[in-house]
């Protein structure tokens, strides 16, 4: 099924984490595959068990951010299941998945037999929140290079790998800086033999540098 790799996810008591999986359904998507889109009514819960999906939203006319880079693992989806509104993002495949779909109406039946199930899953939305509130923290105060040193180092540990298919307009909406100010500082830690450069993706050469220039 789905690794435990997830940190919410494997802190879940035995008997909720079993009464989800009970309760998934699996299917496969190809890179490009739409799971769900922005503005869409809820339909349950979401979870990666291989490949990659990453949330992107639309701040601008024109203009296209990746909020987060989802790996093996990792749940998504929940934000709508608490609020019952309309999805906040696009839910994209990157990488060929594997996906499990916990319906709605199964979240429910789980959430009856075991009432606890919200809590989880603002849990969930907490972490997430935090994490949001930290990186918009660290936008403000730290050099460009630490910021996107701390992306790319968390993009590889979310990814589950260190071949990155994310464009250098990605991540300069996610940093909020330039095109052209990303081009130069990747190529910076590129000479730096942290990253390597090639044409829609990036190749993390030493995670462990890259996670020590960004502090994490």
């Amino acid at each position: 099924m789905i690794p435990i790799t997830d940190p919410w996810f494997a802190a879940l008591p035995a008997p909720r984490r079993e009464a989800l999986l009970a309760r998934a359904r699996t299917s496969s998507a190809g890179a490009g595959t739409r799971v769900y889109g922005l503005g869409d009514p809820p339909d349950g819960l979401w979870a990666v068990a291989e490949g990659e999906v990453r949330l992107v939203s639309y701040p601008a006319v024109g203009m296209e951010s990746v909020a987060m880079i989802l790996g093996p693992g990792a749940w998504f989806g929940e934000l709508s299941v608490i609020d019952g509104g309309p999805r906040p993002h696009d839910a994209v495949v990157v990488k060929p998945a594997r996906l499990l779909h916990v319906a709605l109406a199964a979240v429910e039946q789980v959430a009856e037999a075991h009432p606890l199930l919200f809590r989880d899953l603002g849990v969930l939305i907490c972490s997430r929140q935090r994490s949001a509130l930290t990186f918009m923290a660290h936008s403000i105060a730290q050099p460009i290079g630490v910021r996107l040193a701390r992306t790319l180092a968390g993009a590889a540990r979310s990814s589950g790998g260190a071949e990155l298919h994310v464009r250098q307009e990605d991540l300069a909406a996610m940093i909020g800086v330039s095109r052209q100010t990303i081009n130069k500082e990747l190529k910076a830690l590129e000479c730096a033999g942290m990253v390597q450069l090639a044409y829609g993706r990036i190749v993390v050469r030493d995670a462990q540098r890259l996670r020590t220039v960004g502090d994490v």
